[in-house]
């Protein structure tokens, strides 16, 4: 369905962010002391406002090796309970996401996670910043909040190994939800799932063979995200080899993993095979596979 400070010293400097999105409602701009606006929006929705609240509004849940964990006082129990269910999952899919990107350490360590009042997904204030928001009200599903900051947690770890992930283009986007997505099966809200958005397009654009340079296209996303799941669970490559082969396009990636350019027509009459064109789908999820 996306740098790293304590709370204390958040500057009162607007920062370009990575988003993402399911609904428009959010706190006033004037209540956060930074703001976070790069995002990957649900389809359909407004860009909503982001960004990390100031100390004295929150209060401290806990803190692990990598994570620093509060949550808008305002939320009371609801965010109390949200903060130790992030605090009790947080450190093995840290380990899972460092094992998938080769063993690295992020820079500018600990993770410092505020649970707010939002119900628009999650953000950071750039793809390497390690200060991320997460909406407490984006679903009642906790295992939906927890893979939030995996896949803003992700993203910090792609820019972090390079080889052309970029978490504000259409592969990158696609990589964050399709490993936060394959960490908590299923949870992801029908405005989360982008693959319907390109499967019902006809025709079906080429976003193997070209990037798209924003991470807001659901066409695009959809696509990357359909992709990607194809390389892991239909083709069975592992998400450790998919990662180490990134490059400037997907196809890249396909090429380095099988030798062969043909990316895009291969994939296409997988899908068309499949999916046939013209028909309208309404999948419950990003990741079809295997078929």
């Amino acid at each position: 369905m996306a740098g790293k400070r304590t709370k204390a010293r958040a500057k009162k400097t607007k920062t370009a962010s990575k988003k993402l999105s399911l609904k428009p409602r959010s706190a006033p701009l004037s209540a956060r002391v930074t703001q976070h606006t790069r995002i990957t929006a649900a389809k359909g929705r407004a860009r909503p406002v982001m960004g990390m609240f100031h100390s004295s509004k929150t209060t401290s849940a806990g803190t692990t090796t990598n994570f620093e964990v509060s949550y808008l006082t305002t939320l009371g129990q609801k965010g109390a309970t949200l903060a130790q269910a992030i605090l009790q999952n947080c450190e093995r899919d840290y380990t899972t996401l460092q094992q998938i990107f080769g063993g690295i350490t992020p820079r500018r360590l600990p993770f410092i996670v505020q649970i707010t009042s939002d119900r628009s997904g999650a953000s950071h204030s750039s793809c390497l910043g390690t200060d991320i928001m997460v909406g407490g009200r984006s679903s009642s599903n906790v295992d939906f909040i927890r893979s939030l900051l995996v896949a803003e947690a992700d993203e910090v770890f792609m820019a972090n190994f390079g080889r052309g992930w970029d978490c504000g283009a259409s592969a990158g986007e696609g990589l964050s939800r399709v490993l936060a997505n394959d960490l908590y099966k299923g949870v992801e809200p029908a405005g989360f799932i982008s693959s319907n958005v390109w499967l019902n397009l006809n025709p079906r654009p080429n976003f193997v063979d070209k990037t798209d340079p924003t991470d807001t296209n659901y066409e695009s996303i959809g696509c990357a995200v359909l992709f990607l799941n194809w390389l892991r669970f239909q083709l069975n490559h592992p998400w450790t080899e998919i990662v180490a082969g990134g490059g400037a396009r997907l196809a890249e990636t396909y090429n380095t993993l099988t030798g062969k350019s043909t990316a895009w027509q291969d994939f296409e009459s997988f899908i068309n095979t499949h999916f046939q064109a013209g028909k309208k789908f309404n999948l419950k999820t990003d990741n079809p596979f295997p078929v």
